[in-house]
Parts: C-alpha cells; structure tokens; sequence
C-alpha cells in the first residue's frame, strides 16, 4: 500500500508540476516579483505606524493564526474506482492513508512556519512578547495543525464517537480557544491546550482505524480538494479535468433581458447568458476581481496601484478568451444564419461590459485609498480605459485569428 501511495503521488505530483510551469511563466513571475516586492515594502512601513497595546491586534493575530490552520488538506490521492477495487484489501488502506497524512503534515506544517515568519514582525511590535514567547506559539500552531489533520483522518472512517471528526470542533472551536489563551492569558497555558488536544487525538487513532472505511466520504474529500486546486489553476490555464456546471442567476435577469432577441444580438444572448450561468467561467471572473481589488484596497502608493489595476484587468480579460469558442462544438450553432463577424461583435461586447465593471470597481478601491494622490487616481482612470480599448479592439482579434487558425 506504501509503494501504491508512492506512484500515485509521484503521477500527482508531475501533474502539479505540469500546470504550476504554465502558471509560473516568466510574465506572471515578474508581475509576482513586483507584487511582493510591494506588499513587503507596504508592511514594513505599516510596522512603523503601529505601537504597543492596540486594542485589534490581538484580535487579527488570532484571525490571521485561525486562517493559517485551514491551509493545508489531508490529501488521500483515493479515486473514485478504489471502492471496488481496494475493497478487499480494507484492512490494508491504513497504511496507505498514513502514507498520505506524513505527505499531507510535511506541507501542512511547512505552510504554517511560513505565516508564522510573516506575522512575527506584527506581534513583536503590537504585543508584549519575548523570542520564547513567538516560538512556544510556533508550537502551538503546529500542534493545532497537527490535531486539524488527526481529525481529518479519522473522518476516512466510520466512527462510533463522531466528535473525533467533528470540523467545527477541530477547525473552529479549539483552535479558537487555544490562540486566545496563547494571545490574551499565557502562551504556555495555550500550548498546553494544544498537546492536550493532541493527545487526545492521538490515542483516539487506536480505536477509529480497526473500524470499517467511510469510502463515499474520502472520496468526497478528496474530490473536492483537488477541485479547490484546480480552480487555482483555472485561474491561469484551461483545466481539462475541471467540470463545469451550469446555474441560474435570477438576479442578472434584469441585465440579460435589455438584450435585443434580434438575429445579430444570437451570439450576444449566447454568451451574456453562458457566462452569467457557467459556474466555472463567473466564479473565475468573481474570484479574480475579489482579489484584485483586496490587492489595491491594502495597497498604497504612486505607481504599484496603476500597475497592480492593469495586471488584473488583462488577467481577467484573458481568462476570458477561451469562452469565444464555448459554443464552437454544438452543431446547431453552425446553422445559424450568422457571419462570424457577428459573433466577434457580440463577443467583443460582452467583453467591453465584464472588463468595464471590473475597471468600475478598481477606480473606485484605488480612489478610496489614494485620493490624495492625483497620479495615481488619474492613471488608474486613464490606464485602465486604454488598456480595455486596446485589449479588446486590437488585441483580441487577432489573438482570436490564431486561435481558430490552430483550432
């Protein structure tokens, strides 16, 4: 079951690979570069502002510390097919899934050194705490984080006290309480919590792993954790794997309806109505402008803003290019007495609307943050109107010419 483990995390992990190459390339590396670049700078000057006893501090140590615990899932690389074929070796799964929970711990933990590095500055200059002090609460998290995933493996199983699996207890309630105490009383008293949890935990493997696997449930699981990731990297690249699936958004019907049912306006009720439903397609484009525009609420400055707004309108103008061709596989689109001239027109329309609200919503985060600056808020008006100009008007026609020279 080991070696099983072995080849399924070394196909997973050139799969991984695959993708992050085409996430990681040398546009997206630069535009990262800058971004931490200015994040870092951005939170050293903040550090300079902020003093001893602010009353939120305490507070956002725990959220952020809260936050860093859910990162990082059990990871079982179980498919949906084991259930019938490693059925009969039911007894033997356990040290497959073991295998998966060092894999899964090693990154898990390795995920949290890394906030914890990042947030230490904040709590050495907000909080009354010497070097013992940050590294018992390093202890701390990683017992937490230990205790997240012990429950997570005992959710692979049909328990008879469920409270062992219980998320809410695991990755709410307890961690709460234990960083509370690390923060509020005493940083010793809260790891004392956290071994107890541990323990407790720990010993409790004993009785869940002799009973019988929950096979719906891990597979569950484990399908919707490499669905997270995939979206990750849907952000960036088409993901084959990705199913995509369709919902009703009544709210928009009020934009969709000022449609025109002319035959000119077919590709552009196709695509308002295809991107507005397709899960995958609107969540992207949510997701993208959430964090672009958290990116500039945070951020202040002259010329990162400008930069940062422009990024993320090509981003999400980009992502949106694959959905031109949507339609191209059913038949009956092709019977329609419509030149493709039309269907770039309605693309191209579709598009000026998605990339405007979207340049809407950054005017305004930078505009609230840097309204003093008049560079700034002048730039990202003006940069932002030219960019959407040129990306849709020139650029994509002829990126969509190659596309379907390709095709």
């Amino acid at each position: 079951m080991k070696q099983l483990f072995r080849q399924r995390l070394t196909s997973h992990l050139k799969e991984m690979m695959r993708y992050l190459r085409l996430v990681f390339n040398d546009y997206f590396v630069l535009a990262l570069l800058f971004v931490i670049g200015g994040l870092g700078y951005y939170y050293s000057h903040a550090l300079k502002q902020l003093h001893t006893g602010i009353w939120w501090a305490p507070i956002l140590i725990i959220g952020v510390l809260l936050v860093s615990v859910q990162l990082g899932r059990f990871a079982t690389l179980i498919q949906a097919p084991d259930y019938v074929f490693l059925l009969p070796r039911e007894s033997d799964i356990y040290n497959y899934l073991k295998s998966g929970y060092k894999y899964s711990l090693s990154i898990a933990l390795a995920i949290q050194v890394l906030l914890w590095i990042i947030l230490m500055p904040f709590i050495q200059v907000t909080m009354h705490v010497t070097a013992t002090d940050l590294y018992v609460l390093l202890a701390t998290v990683l017992l937490m984080k230990t205790v997240w995933l012990n429950a997570d493996f005992a959710r692979k199983y049909h328990l008879q006290n469920r409270w062992l699996s219980n998320r809410l207890i695991f990755r709410l309630v307890v961690p709460i309480i234990t960083f509370a105490l690390c923060v509020y009383v005493n940083y010793w008293l809260g790891l004392a919590l956290a071994v107890i949890a541990l323990i407790v935990s720990y010993f409790s493997r004993q009785k869940w792993a002799a009973r019988s696997l929950d096979w719906t449930k891990m597979i569950a699981d484990e399908n919707s954790r490499m669905h997270t990731v995939y979206q990750f990297f849907n952000l960036f690249t088409d993901v084959p794997t990705l199913q995509g699936s369709v919902k009703r958004r009544r709210y928009v019907d009020g934009i969709l309806n000022r449609i025109k049912l002319v035959p000119k306006n077919t590709y552009l009720y196709l695509y308002g109505h295809g991107i507005v439903r397709d899960n995958e397609m609107s969540g992207l484009y949510v997701r993208l402008l959430v964090i672009g525009t958290l990116f500039l609420v945070f951020i202040k400055g002259e010329m990162l803003p400008i930069l940062l707004s422009l990024l993320f309108v090509y981003l999400i103008g980009f992502q949106m290019i694959p959905f031109y061709f949507h339609f191209s596989d059913n038949a009956f689109v092709h019977v329609y007495p419509i030149t493709n001239q039309y269907q770039l027109m309605s693309f191209q329309k579709v598009l000026l609307y998605l990339l405007s609200t979207v340049g809407v919503v950054f005017a305004i985060a930078v505009v609230a943050v840097n309204y003093s600056n008049l560079v700034t808020v002048f730039g990202v008006i003006i940069g932002e109107a030219v960019e959407i100009w040129a990306f849709i008007y020139l650029y994509l026609p002829k990126r969509l010419a190659r596309s379907e020279r390709v095709r």
